[in-house]
């Protein structure tokens, strides 16, 4: 790889080997190879840790020191091309173990929790990079609780003030996300922290890690990971420079690209051109009905997925408008232009007031799905999730199940269990979630498996099953997105074929397509397996999901290489992302994922929608595994999907 003599082009060139058990920090080259093959960021990371896991064995239980965390950037970030301000952080995820038998699953196989990758923006993943890491590889377990420092290059390893924590309930746990980020902000003005909360602390499965108060880690478990490792925050200050292979032509391509992209948000008939003014919201009303460029709508989940559609008199009240009245001016991420997705948001009076930032539509849409339609408590509840560091979408999908195990009377054991409708059950669960207090906040911060059998526990008259069919994340799933699964069969797909766990909608999305008429199980497989492959790319270059160029195409080839002297081809890139996804996919046969997981069909699913524009419509069982057959044979791997060796070597994986 060229070098600027400080290192890599692009890259700062350099890895930080920390292990809390011994507190040790090597600061040490980074390996140029791993570069050109994985990118940076999310490919780099699924690298290290495959490393990491062919040394250690498969890892057993995702809250033990043996569970590595990766945090880290890639080339483009902190540079001019607009968006470039994401960063990653990988790991093996708690919210997706399922490891014990599960007789509500037909077929069940043992999973231990599967390789999952997070992105983030803000600024912290540009100061981590101004500090000169390009990515922190934390190992161990720290004795009594610790932070990082990163600075100048030096990362050092510092007991964790008393002023971090407090007693709640009598017990000492990790303050608020914001009490810590302004704790640390004060100690090192200028700086940026990425922070559990306290439901890290307390190893909720989904909880997350906050950066710049509100930008998250948010999928997965990351601030469990934190928490199990005893580590509460990682503070990041630097001014270096990216240094360029060729800064000329790099800022005349980025120039080009910017007014590329500009002209893409100014265009009403792309997409991108409703996000500086509401951001995600526009698919509130997308999917209800069809506005902002959409068909008919009908998707927009309610009542813990059994229906797509509600009185519309309803969905006005936390519609696309709703949000925008509340929204402020932008709030937007590190090296962030013209898309500017991100507003504050304010409620001025009621029992929810206060000051924010607006909620993106996954987030709103799991919460409509708890049937809650009061627009101030949506914003109320999106502020306490930030502040006690929990991923605002998989607490949507552990609620909804929790209102409906509670509706068929299985929660009677579980004083104060939620119930549909109720914002201030939510809010008074969550917080119990967060510092798991009593019965219901313990059952409920643990993954989908434990609550399945620990409800049956309390209702040994019931049949597991019944209890399950209210659970959509049973068998280790992530939580469904905000797009009803019933409603399209290849976005079904993408939800089952996730790398991260089954739900996760990021990692493919195919809801324009098939509005558009992609259909047949070939070319649906195709579409799933294309769109993963461009994520796991734009993941590793550091850039937003809704940066509207194509970053395999020559001139945004032409700046890549101009920023580090890097040699691709749109065939060889997109080689890059197939290598990371199957490599993502094969530490995920080692903790015991098959086709078991993928094909998992939650019964409530199959049960057809019975109002509005998708009326019918229900997750198809035997058209799904032939979408699964298809899928499988494009990617080259076995039919119960698997990554066989041959495919590993085609990939140049070792």
């Amino acid at each position: 790889m060229p070098s600027s003599g400080n290192g890599p082009f692009g890259y700062k060139g350099v890895w930080a080997k920390i292990d809390l058990g011994e507190r040790t920090v090597r600061v040490e080259p980074a390996d140029p190879a791993v570069y050109r093959d994985y990118v940076g960021g999310r490919g780099v990371q699924a690298r290290l840790i495959y490393d990491h896991l062919r040394k250690t064995g498969p890892l057993k239980d995702p809250l033990s020191p043996a569970n590595r965390i990766v945090i880290g950037s890639a080339a483009l970030n902190d540079t001019a091309v607009p968006t470039a301000g994401r960063g990653s952080c990988s790991f093996i995820g708690p919210m997706t173990a399922s490891p014990g038998p599960a007789p509500w699953v037909p077929g069940h196989a043992p999973v231990a929790g599967l390789l999952t990758h997070s992105s983030a923006g803000g600024l912290f993943p540009n100061m981590l990079k101004r500090a000169g890491i390009d990515h922190l590889i934390i190992d161990g377990r720290a004795d009594t609780p610790v932070r990082l420092l990163v600075a100048d290059g030096k990362v050092e390893i510092l007991d964790a003030e008393d002023e971090l924590f407090e007693t709640v309930d009598g017990r000492r746990v990790a303050r608020t996300a914001s009490a810590i980020t302004d704790a640390l902000t004060r100690k090192y003005p200028g700086s940026s922290t990425m922070c559990l909360g306290p439901a890290g602390w307390n190893l909720v499965a989904y909880a997350c890690l906050t950066g710049d108060h509100h930008r998250n880690f948010g999928r997965g478990g990351a601030g469990a990971i934190f928490g199990s490792k005893n580590l509460v925050a990682i503070t990041a200050f630097g001014r270096g420079a990216t240094a360029y292979h060729d800064a000329a032509a790099f800022a005349a391509l980025a120039k080009e690209i910017d007014a590329q992209v500009r002209t893409h948000v100014a265009d009403p008939k792309w997409t991108a051109s409703f996000r500086p003014t509401t951001g995600t919201t526009w698919w509130l009303d997308r999917t209800f009905n069809g506005k902002y460029l959409g068909k008919q709508g009908g998707y927009l989940p309610w009542h813990n997925f059994d229906e797509g559609w509600f009185p519309p008199e309803d969905q006005a009240k936390v519609g696309t408008d709703a949000f925008l009245a509340i929204s402020g001016r932008h709030n937007v991420c590190n090296r962030c232009r013209h898309v500017m997705c991100t507003r504050a948001a304010k409620v001025e009076a009621g029992p929810y007031a206060g000051a924010g930032v607006r909620p993106e539509f996954e987030t709103i849409a799991l919460w409509i799905n708890c049937c809650i339609l009061d627009r101030d408590a949506l914003f109320r509840l999106n502020y306490l999730c930030n502040e006690y560091g929990i991923d605002t979408m998989t607490f949507g999908s552990v609620m909804a199940g929790a209102m409906d195990l509670a509706e068929k009377g299985f929660m009677k054991a579980f004083p104060g269990a939620p119930a549909f409708g109720s914002a201030p059950d939510m809010i008074r669960t969550l917080k119990a979630i967060a510092y798991r207090t009593g019965d219901l906040g313990s059952l409920l911060a643990g993954p989908s498996d434990r609550v399945i059998a620990g409800v049956g526990a309390a209702n040994p008259g019931a049949a597991l099953k019944d209890i399950a069919r209210c659970v959509t994340t049973a068998y280790g799933g992530l939580g469904y997105a905000g797009i009803e699964p019933k409603a399209f069969p290849g976005m079904f797909t993408a939800y089952g074929t996730s790398n991260r766990g089954r739900g996760d909608h990021t990692y493919a999305w195919t809801i324009q397509a098939e509005e558009g008429g992609l259909e047949g199980a070939g070319n649906l497989a195709a579409y799933v397996a294309g769109g993963q492959t461009g994520k796991a790319l734009v993941d590793s270059m550091g850039l937003c999901d809704f940066f509207t160029e194509d970053h395999t195409s020559e001139p945004f080839l032409a700046l890549y290489r101009a920023l580090t002297g890097l040699e691709y081809t749109t065939a060889t890139m997109t080689a890059c992302g197939r290598r990371i996804y199957a490599l993502e996919r094969h530490v995920n046969n080692g903790q015991g994922r098959t086709r078991a997981y993928d094909a998992y069909v939650p019964p409530k699913l199959t049960v057809p929608m019975t109002g509005g524009a998708l009326k019918g419509r229900a997750v198809d069982e035997a058209y799904y595994g032939r979408v699964l057959d298809a899928y499988y044979e494009h990617q080259g791997w076995t039919n119960d999907g698997l990554v066989p060796a041959e495919k590993l070597k085609e990939l140049g994986i070792a």
